[in-house]
C-alpha cells in the first residue's frame, strides 16, 4: 500500500501582524493582538538592547514561539538623524581571508569565522556520502545552522565597521555584485567559500546600520584596486606579491595588501567626489 502524502504543516509558524491587527502601547507596555478567538491584551518586557527604540512608530510585528517563550519581533520606524556632514572618507576593502580591512589600518573580523564554516562544509560533505533520511534531516539543520552562522558574523561586522566611522562621514566599499562572474578562483576551497560569501547581505546590514547614524555609504568599481599603490598611484599586476603583501615596483612602497587596496578606494572616492 501506498502511505497518502500530506502537505508540509508547521506547529509554530510566525503570525504576522500590522497596524490593522494589533495596537502596542509603550506607556503601558501591553499590546493588544487579533485572535481566532477575538482581542486579546499581552503584556511584555522591553529587552535591554532595544530600549532605544522605545517608543518609535510600529509597522509590522510577528508573533513567534520559540523554546517555549513567546517573542513579538516588533518592526518600527527610525526616524532619519540629523548631524552634520564629517570630512572623513573611510575605505574598506572585504575580502575572504581579512573579513574586513578599513582605511584607519582596522582589521575587523576573527579568524575563527573561517574555522566554524571548514567544520561545518566538512561534517556536510561527511553526511552528503550518506543517503539515509536521517543525514538528510541533519543536513537540512546544517544548512540552518551555517544560515543563521553567517546571519550572526555579518551583524558583528557591519555593526564594527559602522562603529569605525564618526556621524555624518562616507564609508566606501567595493562593487561585488559581478564578482561570481568576473573572478577565476582554481577549484576548491577558493570557489567553495566564494559562492558561500554573503556579501549581499553585508551591504543590507550596513546601510540601514550606517544610515541611522546619518553615514553615507557609497560603492566603487573594484577593479585594480589592489594592483595600484597608495602612495604613488603605480598600477602593475606584479604589485601584489602574495595574498598579503603589497609591494609597489615604482617606489618601493610595502604594506598589507588589503590595507592598501583599503586607502585605495578611500582617496579613489574622494577623488570622484572633487
Amino acid at each position: 500500500m501506498f502511505k497518502p502524502v500530506r502537505c508540509p504543516r508547521s506547529q509554530h509558524c510566525a503570525v504576522r501582524y500590522n497596524v490593522h491587527t494589533s495596537t502596542l502601547d509603550w506607556q503601558t507596555q501591553t499590546v493588544r493582538l487579533s485572535t481566532t478567538q477575538g482581542k486579546m491584551s499581552l503584556a511584555f518586557t522591553v529587552p535591554h538592547f532595544s530600549e532605544r527604540y522605545r517608543g518609535c512608530r510600529i509597522t509590522t510585528a510577528d508573533l513567534l514561539c520559540c523554546n517555549g517563550t513567546w517573542w513579538l519581533h516588533v518592526v518600527v520606524d527610525v526616524p532619519e538623524p540629523v548631524v552634520q556632514p564629517h570630512p572623513e572618507v573611510i575605505g574598506v576593502d572585504l575580502g575572504l581571508n581579512r573579513p574586513a580591512v578599513t582605511s584607519t589600518r582596522h582589521f575587523l573580523g576573527t579568524r575563527r569565522w573561517k574555522e566554524i564554516d571548514r567544520r561545518i562544509f566538512r561534517l556536510k560533505r561527511k553526511l552528503q556520502s550518506n543517503g539515509s533520511k536521517s543525514t538528510k534531516r541533519h543536513l537540512k539543520k546544517l544548512a540552518r545552522k551555517q544560515m543563521r552562522f553567517h546571519r550572526d558574523c555579518d551583524h558583528v561586522l557591519s555593526k564594527r565597521l559602522v562603529q569605525q566611522a564618526p556621524p555624518g562621514s562616507t564609508i566606501v566599499l567595493e562593487n561585488l555584485t559581478n564578482l561570481r562572474e568576473g573572478v577565476r578562483h582554481r577549484k576548491g576551497e577558493g570557489q567553495r567559500r566564494l559562492h558561500t560569501w554573503s556579501f549581499a547581505q553585508l551591504y543590507g546590514f550596513i546601510a540601514y546600520k550606517a544610515q541611522e547614524r546619518g553615514i553615507v555609504v557609497e560603492r566603487v568599481d573594484p577593479r585594480h584596486t589592489s594592483q595600484t599603490c597608495s602612495r604613488c598611484g603605480h598600477q602593475a599586476r606584479n604589485n601584489r606579491r602574495s595574498q598579503s603583501v603589497f609591494h609597489c615596483r615604482a617606489c618601493g612602497y610595502q604594506l598589507h595588501a588589503d590595507l592598501n587596496a583599503a586607502i585605495v578606494r578611500r582617496f579613489g572616492a574622494y577623488q570622484i567626489s572633487l
